[in-house]
């Protein structure tokens, strides 16, 4: 485990270590909002594709607003993971909208099998009218979700209204980096921004990848499912306490998971 460690470099993804790279991103640049498409030299999108927890995402929206960063937010309507309209769900994206960060969607074309570029402007205006309602704030772009050669080849600058994130100026004019699957998959962010060659760059984080502590991203994952059955088993204990009900068999079916 620990040549793995070394490997794919587990300690670079825990939050003490994020705060550090914020620090550094703005030694050497101006971190910049999507709307601002004219940003000039040494500027950097920073952007988060929230796919499994909007916990994690708020830890880090708390970093990041200690820090002086406005991050953009990207939220999923169809995550297995979450689901934006429960109320504890929602009333945690709201609060990362409260620190000062910026929303996005992040869409799933495969959630309805898009294949022409018309579908995805509806598409993608449809749903980012239903996350502007849940989280009360306009949304101002949109990123792909494991996005396929299709919606690669998409890049115009706007879709359904939204900013692209994979549009041509930012697939072919800048830097990226990306923490995608929870490991560095082309370079590795700090000997990015240590180096600083790119006059613009767009970074791309997983708010689930970081936690306090160094653990592989099969445990990181691992610690969001776990989070998420807790959750359920104890909306449903409450539930019964509300009511006034026995939740029978809680004390064996709890001490055998």
């Amino acid at each position: 485990m620990e040549a793995l460690a070394d490997s794919y470099r587990f300690a670079d993804f825990t939050r003490d270590n994020y705060r550090s790279l914020l620090r550094l991103a703005r030694r050497v640049y101006t971190v910049r909002g999507y709307e601002e498409t004219a940003a000039g030299t040494h500027s950097v999108w920073w952007r988060h594709d929230v796919d499994y927890s909007v916990h994690a995402a708020y830890a880090l929206a708390r970093i990041e607003a200690e820090e002086g960063v406005r991050a953009t937010y990207f939220f999923r309507l169809h995550s297995e993971l979450y689901n934006l309209l429960e109320q504890p769900v929602t009333l945690l994206a709201r609060a990362i909208v409260a620190l000062g960060h910026d929303v996005g969607l992040h869409f799933d074309s495969e959630y309805y099998g898009i294949t022409t570029e018309a579908a995805l402007d509806d598409a993608i205006a449809w749903e980012a009218s239903i996350l502007s309602q849940i989280l009360e704030r306009p949304m101002v772009a949109m990123s792909f979700h494991q996005p396929s050669a299709f919606l690669l080849g998409c890049q115009r600058e706007r879709y359904g209204g939204l900013v692209n994130t994979y549009s041509a100026r930012f697939q072919h004019d800048m830097g990226y980096v990306s923490d995608s699957n929870g490991y560095w998959r082309h370079r590795r962010l700090e000997d990015v921004l240590t180096a600083a060659n790119e006059s613009q760059l767009q970074v791309l984080t997983h708010p689930e990848w970081w936690t306090e502590v160094s653990m592989s991203p099969a445990a990181r994952i691992q610690r969001c499912i776990v989070g998420r059955a807790a959750s359920m088993r104890a909306y449903y204990r409450d539930d019964m306490i509300r009511a006034g009900r026995l939740n029978v068999g809680a004390e064996t079916t709890e001490s055998s998971t």
